[in-house]
């Protein structure tokens, strides 16, 4: 007889269509667009929250259209239950080749700024902050966008 854990099985079916879009996606094109409308001395910022113990995910928007935009391509588009890959994708979107989706990441955590993305003006920077496989918190993908003039 053919057994199954069904929560296995559940997450296999749902986090499929994830993995397999994320080649061809629009990820790239949202987080330019999003960015590109912060103003000098006007940054904009969005935080991709996942809770993977209850599998749901919310996004932080600053109450700003900008935010609640990008927030909702985020929630519709990308994992609740691989972050990494989330982190992936977004790090392939700028001129570097990073890629964590065949390494398994228990815990990593950090910050880091993206000073050159193609198709972003020069004086754009994106700022990201992130925490994966934390106990105590719950994973997280923070972009903050700050737009400073170029001399």
């Amino acid at each position: 007889m053919f057994k199954c854990n069904f929560q296995v099985l559940l997450i296999s079916i749902i986090g499929m269509p994830f993995i397999a879009s994320a080649q061809d996606d629009k990820l790239c094109e949202n987080l330019i667009s999003f960015a590109s409308k912060s103003k000098v001395g006007k940054p904009l910022k969005v935080k991709l929250i996942n809770d993977w113990a209850n599998f749901s995910k919310s996004c932080e928007h600053n109450e700003t259209e900008e935010g609640k935009e990008f927030c909702n391509y985020l929630i519709k588009n990308t994992s609740t239950e691989f972050m990494n890959l989330n982190l992936s994708r977004l790090l392939s979107c700028s001129v570097n080749d990073f890629n964590f989706g065949s390494v398994h990441l228990d815990k990593i955590s950090g910050e880091f700024s993206v000073f050159e993305t193609p198709s972003l003006n020069q004086g754009i920077t994106l700022n990201i902050n992130f925490s994966i496989g934390d106990d105590v918190i719950k994973d997280f993908i923070e972009i903050n966008s700050e737009n400073e003039p170029v001399e």
